[in-house]
């Protein structure tokens, strides 16, 4: 079966919101004025107009887990890797697995990669996966069609990365935890899911005096806000371009160029 991954949408779509999974994460909308919009979730109250960040993968998943039973060349399907989990973190399965509607497992729509060792520089989406308590064994389900284009062993060092769209979170200016997602058109709660804006029109959390024309970026000293774009270290994440501006700490428009 297939996943349609691009939704065109209605007006008013974007501001839809629910306390349960609907759709995939990363699942692209885009409306008939071309702004385009990925559905997520929020791991903390996300208000609208403030850029949002991914949520930082667990230390001890980030790389060079090992690979539990060797895994043949063209290998796909149910049950496709197994992994052993790390010593620290323990990993929640998906609805398949737990038999429970609805469980989200913390990887799921998420990315194992090999950073080491046999098959390095392989990259698989995950549909779904197994629980797995810590040093424990985490089973794998690769989407329908996918494989391994190169024989795994138990030599080779995967990492795990959820989805970036899964419980997003308010840029922290103090604690950047992974890459701007982009910005809700409307307040998203706490483990809600909704839609992260990422181009065209939006309105943007303005921290000091931005430039109509001029790029802004991810601000440097208010949490969810913009400022104009630096030319030097301190420049952190490009935003996109200002169209209409607006004081400091109030909403300026924006031309979004976070993702398309």
């Amino acid at each position: 079966m297939s996943f349609p991954n691009v939704i065109y949408g209605h007006y008013g779509m974007e501001k839809e919101t629910s306390t349960s999974k609907k759709r995939r994460f990363g699942t692209k909308l885009v409306l008939p004025d071309g702004r385009v919009f990925y559905y997520g979730s929020a791991g903390e109250a996300i208000t609208a107009g403030k850029i949002a960040m991914s949520k930082a993968t667990a230390s001890d998943h980030i790389k060079d887990l090992a690979i539990a039973a060797a895994v043949s060349a063209n290998a796909s399907g149910i049950g496709a890797i197994t992994v052993t989990n790390g010593g620290s973190t323990a990993i929640s399965g998906s609805a398949y697995y737990t038999g429970t509607r609805g469980d989200v497992g913390d990887y799921e729509d998420g990315y194992l990669f090999v950073n080491d060792a046999n098959g390095e520089g392989q990259v698989w989406p995950i549909w779904r996966h197994s629980a797995a308590s810590t040093s424990a064994t985490l089973t794998i389900d690769l989407f329908e069609n996918d494989f391994v284009a190169t024989a795994l062993t138990t030599s080779s060092e995967v990492g795990l990365a959820k989805s970036i769209y899964n419980a997003a979170e308010v840029w922290d200016v103090n604690d950047i935890d992974g890459p701007v997602v982009g910005v809700p058109a409307r307040d998203i709660a706490s483990g809600s899911y909704g839609w992260f804006q990422t181009a065209g029109p939006a309105a943007v959390l303005t921290n000091g005096t931005v430039v109509v024309g001029k790029n802004v970026m991810t601000g440097s000293t208010t949490d969810g806000s913009a400022d104009v774009m630096a030319d030097d270290s301190s420049a952190e994440f490009l935003i996109g371009g200002v169209i209409n501006v607006a004081a400091s700490t109030e909403y300026s428009l924006v031309d979004l160029q976070i993702r398309y």
